[in-house]
Formats: C-alpha cells, structure tokens, sequence
C-alpha cells in the first residue's frame, strides 16, 4: 500500500513538472518567435502593461484574438502589439498622404499665437506610438486588428518577421481598405452595436463620439517656468478661437476625402 501511494505521488509530481516544463517551454518558443520579428526594434511598441492599463481603451475581442493567434490567454501579448504596431505606421503614413496634416502642423509650429508642443515625459501613450513625425497632431483611435481577415493578417506577420522597413505601399493600400473596421469601437458581445464611446476629456468635457469616427488629436501644451509655474497667456481667447475654427473647417474637410465621419480632439 506505501509503494502504491509512493507511486501516485510519483507520478502525479512527474506531471506536475511536465505541465510546468510545457509552460516554460511554451514562454520560451513566444520569446523564440518575438526575437525572429527583427522588424520589431524599429517600431514604437507599447509595453503589455501599458496598453493594458490604459483607460480608454474598449475591450478587445480575445474570442477573435485566440481564434486568430494573436494572443495566447486572456491577455494582450507582445505579438499582438507588434502587429499593431505595424498597422498603425502604415495607416499613418496613409493619412498623411491624403490628408494635409503636414501642412496643419507647420501651420501650428509656426503660428504666431504660440502653440507649444509637449515634451516627451509627458505625451500619452498615442503620442508615442505615433509615427505621423508630427509636433502637434496624432491619431487618436484604437486600433482593433483581430477584425482584419486573415490573410491581410499574414500580410503584417510577413513585414514584421522579413521586412527592413514598417511601411510599404500594399500595407499602406491595405490599411486605407481596412481602417474603418479596424478603428470602430465595439462591444465583443454585439458586433451590431451602433453606439458611441467616451473618449478622454477635451477643455474639460468628455466628448462622446460615434464608434466607427476616425478621431485625430490636437495636442498643445501650457508654457511654465524654471519653477515649474503656469506662464499667463495672453492670447488664450485666440488660440481657442483658432483651434475651434480649425476643428470645424478640418472635420468637415476630412470626413469628406476620407468617406467617413472624423472627429478632431483638442488638448
């Protein structure tokens, strides 16, 4: 009766460090597969915990997710980010060509009403994943790929692994055709909810936007001291009246080249 116990206890230990030996293993062939993705290291990648944590993001459909492979569990994984990551460079880069958010932000830079960039200690996490180059504007959206097909999938897994370069003129292409799915807000339990999403707060609203808008952000930050001290602005009224007045002109602007509703934040 001991040798049998003895051998239970055996075994079930022998399975135990085989279940905990898969795991590792299985950590260790991900961390394989993220270091043949050289691609990576020249992409602006968000920590898992960082995206993770950040408040207005909408809940992701893991269903889609796993069902795609882009995350194992229930959480984000850095792959999935990494693809991301690529998305968001090419649909960036789209923008900019058809859209002249270049010139708005040469505008902004050199207006003499004094806008002011914000130093990089204090950009939010769209700030730094953005690859527009721009001091002032960025895109605001969440960027949902587990609703891409397939196939335009393995299209950002083959520049990921392969590429020298984020961006090519397919995925560009590719991104233009996708980026009203890939930017709607969904609920994962109702693919038809047609609602709006509560996006971060603009002169102190929080402004509720239709969840299939592409939304841009302005971003100007206050002028201080060397003691850190809030610097008077003088021309506060014309700069809110000027931005106001770009909203307006830009919103309408772009939502017509671009065939969908676009909502400008400003900060």
């Amino acid at each position: 009766m001991r040798r049998y116990l003895g051998f239970i206890v055996i075994t079930v230990l022998t399975l135990v460090m085989c279940w905990i030996g898969q795991g590792c293993k299985k950590e260790e062939d991900m961390e394989q597969v993220h270091q043949e993705y050289k691609l990576a290291g020249k992409l602006k990648i968000p920590s898992v915990e960082a995206a993770e944590n950040n408040q207005y993001i909408y809940c992701y459909n893991h269903e889609l997710c796993q069902d795609k492979g882009l995350i194992d569990g229930d959480s984000l994984s850095r792959y999935y980010l990494c693809m991301q990551a690529v998305y968001r460079a090419n649909l960036d880069s789209y923008l900019l060509e058809i859209l002249d958010l270049g010139t708005l932000d040469e505008e902004l830079k050199n207006s003499s009403l004094g806008f002011v960039s914000k130093k990089p200690a204090n950009k939010n996490l769209y700030e730094r994943e953005s690859t527009m180059g721009l001091e002032f504007i960025y895109l605001r959206n969440n960027l949902y790929i587990e609703y891409l097909e397939k196939d335009q999938l393995k299209l950002l897994e083959t520049q990921l692994k392969v590429g020298t370069a984020a961006v090519t003129d397919e995925l560009k292409r590719m991104a233009g055709e996708t980026c009203k799915e890939v930017i709607k807000v969904r609920n994962p339990g109702n693919r038809e909810d047609q609602g709006s999403f509560l996006y971060s707060e603009e002169h102190g609203r929080k402004p509720r936007i239709p969840n299939e808008a592409l939304v841009l952000q302005i971003s100007n930050a206050e002028r201080y001291d060397a003691s850190g001290n809030l610097l008077p602005t003088d021309n506060m009224r014309e700069r809110c009246e000027y931005l106001d007045k770009i909203k307006l002109e830009k919103e309408r602007e772009y939502s017509g080249i671009l065939g969908t509703k676009v909502y400008i934040l400003l900060e």
